[in-house]
C-alpha cells in the first residue's frame, strides 16, 4: 500500500522561525513513526493469514476434514451455476460458446476431460437429438485449430461422438473463459432420450481425448477462480424448481451438513476421479471384500458395480425382476441401507434414496419402482475400475472434486423441500 501526505506550501521572503523549524521537524517524525506502525500492522495481517493457510493445509493433509460453516467472503473468486434435474437420470446447465454467446444445455461430467457440443454441420441422424447446434461462422471470436485436429471419444452408454477441434471463447453465467479448447461434433451415435447439448468434462489432464486443457484449469489460470475445485450439489427430487448446483472454485457451505470427509484419488497413470474404498455392505451382505476401487463419476445416473458382487445383492430382493430390473415398491420399507465405508467413515444409503420410483403411463398410471444399482459383467481385476458411484449416491452427498490436491470430499446434502 503506498501512501502519500501532502502539504501546500506557500512562499514568502522571510526566513522560518527556529520555532516552525523545530514543529516541521516533529510533523516529519510523526509522519515516520505512523508509517512503521502501519508497516508493522500489515506485516502482523500477513504473517496471521500465513499462519491461518498453514493450518487449514495441514488439516486438509488428514483423512477426514472437519469444515465449519463460515460467513461468505464476498471477495472469493468463485463461480455458481443451478443445474436442472432432468428426471433424476442426470443434471444439465447453461454453458454458452463463441462472441456473441451460442448458450446450450450440457452434462457436466468428472467421468472425462473433454468439452463438446453439437455443430451445425452434424447432419447424423442422431443429431437430431440436439435442441442447439454450434454455428462457427457467427462467432467473431472462433478459431480453427491450426492443423485442424479430429476429435472422437465414447462413453460407457455406448454414445459415440467425432468432430473437429477448435478454439473460442466460454462462458458460465457471466464469466467468460478464453481461448478454450473444444470439439464440434459433426457425428453422433447415442440414445434418443437423452436431453443434453454436449458433455462438459470436469476430469483431469490425462483423461482428454483432445488434449485439450480441462475448462476447470483455465478457469484457473485465467483467475476466474481461487482454487482449481468443482463441487455439486444435487436435488434427487426433479419436482422442485432448483435442481441443483455446480460450483467452481471452493465449496458452498450452505448446501451440506456436518463434516467433509476426503479421500485421495488413486494413483495411475492415466488419472481419474477414482478412490480406494474399504467396503461396501447391503446390509449384512458385504459387495466388496478386502476393499474396492470407486469411480465417483457424475455423468452416469446409477451405482454400478461388478455383476458378481452386485448380483449377490440383487438374489436377496424376492421381487427383483431380471428382465426390467424393477422390484415391487413395497418391497422399499425392508430393503437394507447400502454402507460405504471411505477409512473409518461410513457414508449410508437408505432403500428410499437408491430405489427409483415413477409413474408408468402406458400401463395406467400405475407406480413403478426400480434399484439405482446394476451389475456389468467382469471383475476388479479385468476392468479399469471396480464401481462406479454416480448420481444416485452424488444426489445424497454434496461432492467436491479438487483437482489440486488430487481428493474428493463427500458431505450430507441439505435437504429442500421445494
Amino acid at each position: 500500500m503506498l501512501l502519500t501526505i501532502g502539504k501546500k506550501c506557500h512562499q514568502t521572503n522571510s526566513l522560518p522561525s527556529e520555532s516552525n523549524i523545530v514543529t516541521l521537524a516533529d510533523i516529519t517524525k510523526l509522519i515516520i513513526i505512523t508509517m512503521k506502525l502501519i508497516l508493522l500492522v500489515y506485516v502482523l495481517l500477513l504473517l496471521g493469514n500465513n499462519y491461518f493457510l498453514q493450518n487449514v493445509e495441514s488439516r486438509s493433509q488428514s483423512f477426514s476434514v472437519k469444515v465449519y460453516h463460515q460467513r461468505t467472503n464476498t471477495t472469493s473468486r468463485v463461480i455458481a451455476e443451478n443445474l436442472i434435474n432432468y428426471k433424476n437420470i442426470y443434471w444439465v446447465g447453461d454453458v454458452c460458446i463463441g462472441t456473441p454467446p451460442q448458450c446450450f444445455k450440457m452434462l457436466f461430467d468428472t467421468g472425462s476431460s473433454d468439452l463438446w457440443i453439437p455443430s451445425t454441420k452434424c447432419y447424423a441422424t442422431d443429431c437430431a437429438n440436439f435442441v442447439s447446434r454450434f454455428d462457427e461462422s457467427k462467432s467473431s471470436t472462433f478459431k480453427h485449430l491450426p492443423n485442424r485436429e479430429m476429435f472422437s471419444i465414447a462413453y460407457m452408454d455406448g454414445t459415440r461422438v467425432s468432430g473437429l477441434m477448435g478454439v473460442d471463447s466460454v462462458s458460465i453465467n457471466g464469466f467468460t473463459i478464453h481461448h478454450q479448447s473444444f470439439a464440434q461434433i459433426t457425428f453422433a451415435k447415442m440414445p434418443s432420450n437423452l436431453a443434453n447439448d454436449g458433455i462438459f468434462g470436469l476430469g483431469f489432464y490425462s483423461l482428454s481425448n483432445g488434449n485439450m486443457t480441462p475448462v476447470v484449469f483455465n478457469l484457473w489460470h485465467q483467475r476466474l477462480i481461487d482454487q482449481p475445485i468443482v463441487s455439486f450439489w444435487l436435488d434427487p427430487n426433479p419436482e422442485h424448481s432448483r435442481g441443483g448446483e455446480i460450483f467452481f472454485g471452493g465449496v458452498n457451505s450452505q448446501l451440506f451438513e456436518d463434516e467433509i470427509i476426503y479421500a485421495n484419488v488413486t494413483k495411475q497413470q492415466i488419472q481419474r476421479w477414482e478412490i480406494q474404498l474399504n467396503g461396501i455392505k447391503a446390509g449384512s451382505l458385504n459387495l466388496c471384500n478386502g476393499g474396492c476401487k470407486a469411480l465417483i463419476d457424475s455423468g452416469t445416473t446409477d451405482i454400478i458395480g461388478p455383476y458378481s458382487d452386485v448380483d449377490r445383492f440383487l438374489r436377496s430382493i424376492p421381487s427383483y425382476n431380471r428382465k426390467d430390473g424393477t422390484i415391487d415398491c413395497s418391497d422399499r420399507s425392508f430393503l437394507p441401507d447400502l454402507t460405504f465405508i471411505i477409512g473409518d467413515k461410513s457414508l449410508i444409503l437408505t432403500a428410499a434414496q437408491y430405489v427409483h420410483s415413477h409413474i408408468d403411463s402406458s400401463n395406467g398410471n400405475s407406480v413403478i419402482c426400480d434399484l439405482g444399482i446394476w451389475g456389468y459383467y467382469g471383475s476388479v481385476e479385468n476392468d479399469d475400475f471396480g464401481w462406479i458411484l454416480g448420481d444416485v449416491f452424488m444426489s445424497h452427498y454434496y461432492t467436491t472434486f479438487d483437482l489440486g490436491k488430487r481428493r474428493i470430499g463427500f458431505a450430507k446434502s441439505v435437504v429442500y423441500l421445494k
